[in-house]
């Protein structure tokens, strides 16, 4: 069994600065954009279920701890019109998306990554397999045997066994110190002073044979290493409040939305994704095969019942 997990808002901003570099400003064309990636991902990765996960929260207005532990200074560098301007289309691709089979997930007060993470850990099972599709290195902790991240951009998956290839030379078991060490630009997160990415290497390499080479920090570097890791290690994120996790497993519970082809068309209509209404057949081929196949074998079935 395969699981799909979508970045959906790492999708969504890539599209959004795709067309605003192009000076495009076209809102048809960026959810044109967007359904075509899902589509191109499904066809790669053939899945048995399909989740995009958000950053909206369920509990809104609500901060969480992360916040709280960074001063405030937890993606402080983000701009809230450009992130209101992306999210113009919401509404069409979680509908277009539904019609579709595939499942929008939300996290209560964390964020998408906090999700994704849940899942992963959620379905680890024998027979599972999770693609996480993103761009997004955080997410490359949750990489094991059963996790992979394709990155869209690089077009590469990177897995337990090619790891340390995308990281320049980080193993597996050391990204997460490494990352708290450097720190994160994007999330506004300072690393340590003057320690980049040979110094990280070198300063965990030394001293792992002793497995406690955070002692050999200053006090106000170690504090700047504990903060980060409580930022970014996301197997804290979803379990730090009670209410966190049953929000992802509610959500779960309530199974897939329901295929309906007729419906996606009619969006398409409604949306004027013209480009898709005429190649219906490949979206047919994708998305409602199988559906179409069932109904053939229910009728014929029925039929020699009768």
């Amino acid at each position: 069994m395969t699981n799909l997990i979508l970045d959906a808002n790492n999708l969504l901003y890539r599209i959004f600065w795709v067309n605003k570099n192009k000076n495009y400003n076209n809102q048809s064309l960026a959810t044109l954009m967007f359904m075509r990636s899902v589509k191109s991902y499904v066809d790669k990765f053939k899945p048995d279920f399909t989740y995009a996960v958000w950053d909206k929260k369920l509990c809104y207005p609500s901060t969480n701890f992360r916040k709280t532990v960074s001063d405030t200074n937890y993606k402080a560098n983000r701009d809230g019109n450009i992130a209101k301007e992306a999210h113009k289309n919401d509404e069409e691709l979680k509908v277009l998306m539904d019609s579709l089979g595939i499942k929008s997930l939300y996290p209560n007060r964390m964020e998408a990554d906090d999700v994704i993470s849940w899942l992963v850990t959620e379905y680890q099972t024998a027979i599972t397999k999770n693609v996480i599709v993103t761009v997004d290195k955080d997410l490359y902790q949750l990489i094991d045997s059963k996790t992979m991240v394709f990155n869209p951009i690089q077009k590469a998956a990177i897995t337990d066994a090619n790891f340390s290839n995308y990281t320049k030379g980080v193993c597996k078991d050391d990204f997460l110190d490494y990352k708290a060490l450097i720190g994160d630009n994007s999330d506004n997160l300072k690393g340590l002073p003057k320690v980049g990415h040979k110094r990280a290497l070198n300063l965990i390499e030394k001293n792992k044979p002793s497995c406690n080479w955070q002692k050999t920090l200053t006090e106000d570097n170690y504090n700047i290493y504990n903060t980060n890791i409580q930022l970014m290690d996301l197997s804290i994120g979803w379990r730090y409040y009670k209410d966190e996790e049953p929000q992802y497993r509610r959500q779960t519970k309530e199974g897939l939305p329901e295929k309906d082809s007729n419906e996606f068309f009619d969006l398409c209509k409604k949306y004027q994704l013209h480009a898709i209404l005429q190649n219906k057949d490949k979206w047919i081929s994708t998305f409602f095969a199988n559906d179409i196949m069932q109904q053939v074998v229910e009728k014929v079935n029925l039929l020699n019942n009768k």
